[in-house]
């Protein structure tokens, strides 16, 4: 037996000169896995100063030292190269590399393409020759990485690229490699002082980055701060105007023009606070996420993808672009207080260790490589899905599998929906969505008509795959029943809670447990579920409660953020004062949900704030003991109950908080679609809820059942406005990296062609 064949892949890039997307590259191959790649790196132009860094880890490159009227020499050079090296795999970064390096893999017969995108949009809008190339080109290109959420608008709408070939990988780096503390020698050779207060900024001096306002705003600092100094990092053509303009702005003696540096970590270490003032296409820049790795707190433009960085109001600040008052307050602020200033650095590098690693930007990379270039599991139509429900009742999970299934590249998946009772109240919305609904008209728990039905239904539809809800007990059963007497490759189980133990009940029968290996795979919410349903549940326990567990959580559509007027029309339209705390709870007037200690818990926020009110949206069997329960309180017209609302989202600015009271969950809609409001969360810390909140920095999580510390938190929110906004704005940012609807779609997707293509 021989081992697998490393999957050859050839970075072509410009060059390697210093810069966040040529670190990008350069990092990267040199921290692939070499028992699964064999990569190398083409240059089209000169090396650049990187370019030794790849011996140094063993990575072959090669330069063509060709420029940009010498095309068609370098589209040759290319073919012979690629030719030779024989890649499976090309990735290519940077314009002239995209156009030349997609020709030259078709003439040499390389299996897999990759673009790989570092912009959020172009300088110079593009013309019709361009348009007209990258169009035909597409044809020949399997996949475009990306790494911001952000460039996803201008990849699918501006650029018309396949949605189902975008895929979003975050950079990262070594939190190891930074030290806070640095070399003091650094600042001596760079002409600063210890005492100085050092801001800094890191990029080419090119008129995106946009230095003159860095400069407009460092003169503004400077007036209000004697020990304030500013160091540029970068060279590029326009250093003199930039020199002249600090002269005329009379802050020459306060500038440091460092120049294009090899020692970038020990220089950030000098600095008490990085900044960006880009004013377009800033992406995901490496040197930010340096910055944040070296404990520094910034203040940066909010263009591109920046917010899904820096957290405004906790490891920084986000400031408009082209807006150098505004960039100047936000430095002010920090160099001000020292306190905050190591506060937020201390958060910033908490978030890089957290979620933007080298080593988790590399797995993903590794991962979305093998799925371009691995042994194919492409399917050639799309995937039909069926998705097996009782009936559409108003929940979460139902309105989950709504949206998604509208966000499902129709090339990818194709879905329908059958219900085995009644349509239930969405079946409309899924039909207005696209899909097909087939309702059986089961009779009852005996119906033996239910099962053949179904069968027919399967086939006639030529079901690749069907997918069943845990809280869905019949067809939990009957759904993967019918799909093995139907022959259906697939069938998926998805499990939407946690914690049953602590009311008596279980998310998983034990049947369903005991016969987990006849199912393809079971979709989890949070990496918790899955250590839940193994310690409580039993799943994994033995070989017939083990099958493949895949996690994607839930995800919403993230819409702007309401403004002031959204705010004011949300409360005019539930009769709310503009000037009055309001406290709002979106959840089905159901046991689990727990109003009741919602309610004991305003009841003690009004003691203090007798003006709070509080908004309970939801319908259900409760309704009438909680309106009494809320009279017993004496808390009368403090409490509006609305019923069903449909449009959610309309009201949520109404909101300056927003609550959970709940005994058990998995990841709960209802507070996705707050944090993307911007709205701060109080929750009890159950099921995956630790895993979407981070206390004190999303919101606050306090004990099950405890009333006193949820109406503690409320309280201290309800005295602080500028805490709920802080809150507010870290919230809205952890749903655009982590729960945006249409990863919940790419991972169902990926899923889905995965099982169906290995079938």
């Amino acid at each position: 037996m021989t081992a697998p064949r490393r999957l050859r892949v050839a970075f072509i890039v410009p060059d390697l000169r210093f810069g966040g997307a040529e670190r990008h590259v350069t990092t990267l191959v040199s921290r692939l896995d070499r028992s699964q790649f064999d990569p190398s790196v083409i240059c089209l132009g000169q090396e650049g100063e990187l370019f030794p860094s790849l011996a140094e880890h063993g990575v072959p490159g090669v330069a063509l030292h060709r420029t940009k009227r010498e095309a068609l020499q370098c589209l040759w050079d290319l073919v012979r190269t690629l030719r030779r090296t024989v890649p499976d795999v090309v990735v290519l970064r940077g314009y002239n590399a995209e156009g030349l390096g997609r020709v030259a893999a078709v003439l040499a017969r390389v299996p897999h393409v990759v673009v790989w995108v570092h912009n959020c949009g172009d300088l110079e809008p593009r013309g019709r020759a361009r348009r007209l190339g990258d169009l035909m080109l597409d044809r020949v290109t399997d996949a475009y990485f990306g790494v911001a959420h952000a460039q996803v608008p201008y990849l699918v709408d501006d650029l018309r690229l396949p949605r189902h070939k975008v895929r979003i990988i975050h950079n990262g780096v070594d939190p190891a490699l930074f030290d806070a503390a640095g070399d003091p020698l650094t600042r001596t050779r760079l002409g600063l002082r210890d005492n100085d207060l050092v801001v800094g900024i890191v990029a080419a001096l090119r008129p995106e980055k946009d230095h003159e306002t860095f400069l407009q705003a460092a003169a503004l600092v400077a007036a209000a701060d004697a020990r304030a100094r500013f160091l540029v990092v970068g060279d590029g053509p326009g250093r003199p105007a930039l020199e002249e303009s600090a002269r005329t702005l009379g802050i020459a003696d306060r500038v440091v023009f460092a120049g294009a540096r090899s020692d970038v970590r020990a220089v950030l270490a000098a600095m008490d606070v990085f900044v960006l003032s880009s004013f377009t296409i800033e992406c995901f820049p490496m040197a930010l996420l340096e910055a944040m790795a070296s404990s520094r707190p910034a203040v940066c433009t909010a263009v591109g993808g920046v917010p899904e960085m820096l957290q405004d109001g906790v490891t920084g600040y986000l400031v408009p672009p082209r807006d150098p008052s505004a960039l100047a307050d936000g430095l002010i602020a920090l160099l001000g207080s020292e306190q905050d200033r190591l506060a937020f650095g201390a958060a910033a590098r908490g978030r890089v260790e957290e979620e933007f690693t080298l080593e988790v930007s590399v797995q993903e990379a590794q991962q979305r490589l093998l799925e371009v270039g691995g042994p194919s599991r492409a399917v050639r139509r799309p995937v039909r899905l069926a998705l097996v429900m009782d009936e559409t009742a108003i929940g979460g999970v139902e309105v989950l599998m709504r949206d998604v299934f509208r966000a499902f590249d129709p090339a990818v998946v194709e879905p329908c929906l059958v219900s085995l009772r009644t349509p239930g109240p969405l079946a409309e919305e899924y039909r207005s969505a696209g899909v097909e609904v087939d309702v059986l008209g089961r009779s009852g728990k005996f119906d033996l008509r239910t099962v053949p039905r179904l069968v027919r239904t399967l086939r006639r539809r030529r079901v690749d795959a069907v997918l069943v809800t845990h809280h869905h007990r019949a067809s939990l059963v009957l759904g993967r029943l019918a799909a093995r007497l139907a022959r259906v490759p697939v069938t998926l189980v998805a499990a939407h809670d946690m914690d049953l133990t602590n009311v008596g009940g279980r998310v998983l029968p034990r049947w369903a447990v005991s016969t987990l290996r006849e199912t393809d795979a079971l979709v989890l919410l949070a990496p918790s579920q899955g250590e839940y349903l193994h310690r409580e549940e039993g799943v994994g326990r033995r070989p017939w409660s083990r099958t493949r567990e895949v996690v994607i959580p839930n995800g919403v559509e993230v819409a702007p953020l309401p403004d002031a007027a959204a705010r004011a029309a949300a409360r005019a339209r539930l009769g709310l004062p503009d000037d009055v705390f309001v406290a709002g709870i979106v959840a089905r007037l159901s046991a689990q949900k727990a109003h009741q200690v919602l309610l004991e818990a305003f009841e003690i926020l009004r003691q203090q704030k007798p003006g709070a009110r509080l908004v309970v949206i939801g319908g259900g069997a409760r309704e009438q003991e909680l309106r009494a329960l809320a009279a017993e309180l004496g808390l009368g017209d403090g409490v509006l109950f609305t019923g069903v609302l449909r449009d959610v989202p309309a009201v949520l600015p109404a909101f300056d908080v927003s609550c959970l009271s709940s005994v058990h969950e998995g990841v709960p809609m209802a507070v996705i679609e707050a944090m993307a409001a911007g709205i701060p969360i109080v929750a009890t810390d159950c099921g995956a809820l630790r895993d979407m909140i981070v206390d004190g920095e999303h919101g606050y999580l306090v004990p099950v059942g405890d009333a006193e510390a949820l109406a503690d938190r409320l309280l201290r929110l309800s005295d602080d406005s500028l805490l709920r906004r802080r809150l507010g704005r870290a919230a809205r940012a952890r749903v655009e990296d982590r729960f945006r609807l249409e990863q919940t779609a790419r991972g169902y997707e990926a899923l889905l062609v995965d099982l169906v293509g290995s079938r």
